[in-house]
């Protein structure tokens, strides 16, 4: 049996995984809609669900009648997003045991993560484990997508990690997916946001943990 403390690397996704951040994402549409003064549709989250940022824009526009630019709109909701980031959300349960035993055990540690640096640094020290990891990877810093699996093959290899001694942590299914098809050793961890992929999850992951305090 292989064991998660044989692995010299971890590489962490954020949201999901190490922050309750996915309320936040599910629920901006209806408080940047209640911002502007009018009712949102009740099935709005799931309207947004395959929809980019510029998508979701041009609905407020069309179908709700914000009178904003596409771009504005972006630039409105990021902000309420960062806000949230920067000020309030939490680490998950046990988060922060596991990352202070990792790092005690020597292990190198990094975060790949969709969000953006210029709220994720002051989040990161705010909840006290900046100091844990080696380097924040984000999306747009090394224009790569968690859609492709390549992108785990590119952060081990900027970080100097042998991708056999490295673990990927990840919550949501196409990451879970994306990162064993690149052949790393997989730790799925449950978020009430990807409930209904659980048992597809677990398939693609060689760990599965509905709480950190299971690895402590």
């Amino acid at each position: 049996m292989i064991y998660l403390e044989n692995f010299d690397n971890y590489i962490f996704d954020l949201d999901g995984t190490l922050i309750n951040s996915m309320p936040v994402w599910r629920n901006v549409g209806r408080d940047f809609v209640l911002s502007k003064g009018f009712v949102p549709p009740e099935n709005l989250e799931e309207i947004f669900k395959t929809m980019s940022f510029e998508e979701s824009a041009e609905y407020f526009i069309k179908n709700i009648g914000i009178n904003m630019t596409v771009e504005d709109i972006i630039k409105s909701v990021t902000q309420m997003v960062a806000e949230k980031y920067i000020n309030n959300i939490q680490l998950k349960d046990y988060v922060y045991e596991f990352i202070k035993k990792s790092f005690d055990n020597k292990k190198h540690m990094s975060i790949l993560t969709a969000s953006e640096e210029y709220y994720i640094i002051p989040l990161l020290k705010r909840i006290n484990i900046d100091m844990f990891f080696d380097k924040v990877i984000t999306c747009t810093n090394i224009k790569m997508s968690k859609s492709s699996y390549e992108i785990y093959n590119y952060t081990a290899d900027i970080m100097g990690y042998n991708k056999h001694k490295t673990a990927v942590f990840e919550d949501a299914l196409h990451a879970v997916k994306n990162a064993k098809k690149a052949q790393f050793f997989t730790v799925g961890v449950f978020d009430e946001a990807e409930r209904e992929n659980i048992d597809i999850i677990k398939s693609y992951s060689d760990i599965y943990i509905n709480s950190f305090k299971e690895l402590i």
